[in-house]
């Protein structure tokens, strides 16, 4: 009985590392420019210039079967996304509304390359602009709609007023680079039942010594 009791602690452990293994960012948002800067009021027209870069480790720079989600929570926005690939740029489809997304196959090339995005957002200050709405937010997304990683910049908060008020320099809202924030991912059902047939065999083959 001994070797089941060892195997069965071997499968456990091997099915906890599986689950609590974090996803790895696949791109980063190395700078974001607001124009203009500052707190503005709402109706303001706004610009925001981005830059994504994608990894150069691994196979590709980028998941094929993923996918870039952009939000944003300004008012009319309208996306238009160039793809920069070994400095030839490429316009990718433009869109209007507050979300865009590029598949993956899109940035999906041998890691050898240098691939980017640059894109410029348009858009008015919604109703009420706070620090928890989003210039702009980009979520990797895996083949199966979970998130792997999130980068945001948020809406600067509206200044505090008091009598008298104090003369404050506008905020600047350029940013580089900012972070991705990875989430962990838990293995999916395919991978745990790959691990658990792997356990079965060798369970098995010990058995019959």
């Amino acid at each position: 009985m001994r070797p089941f009791r060892w195997f069965i602690c071997f499968l456990a452990v091997l099915l906890l590392f599986a689950a609590i293994t974090p996803g790895v960012s696949a791109f980063t948002l190395p700078s974001v420019k607001v124009e203009p800067q500052g707190y503005q009021p709402a109706g303001t027209l706004m610009t925001v210039s981005f830059t994504i870069d994608f990894s150069k480790t691994g196979n590709a720079t980028f998941p094929s079967d993923g996918e870039l989600l952009m939000n944003t929570n300004l008012a009319n926005a309208q996306w238009v996304p160039v793809l920069v690939l070994n400095g030839v740029e490429t316009s990718l489809p433009s869109r209007n509304g507050n979300s865009l997304v590029l598949p993956g196959w899109y940035v999906s090339y041998p890691s050898t390359q240098d691939v980017h995005v640059k894109g410029t957002l348009t858009g008015t200050m919604p109703e009420n602009p706070s620090a928890e709405l989003n210039f702009l937010k980009v979520q990797e997304l895996d083949s199966g709609s979970a998130v792997v990683s999130t980068a945001r910049l948020e809406m600067p908060a509206p200044p505090v007023t008091s009598l008298p008020t104090p003369t404050t320099k506008p905020a600047t809202v350029t940013f580089t680079p900012i972070p991705t924030e990875t989430t962990p991912q838990k293995s999916s059902p395919g991978a745990g039942a790959g691990i658990i047939a792997l356990c079965g065999a060798a369970l098995l083959v010990t058995w019959r010594r």
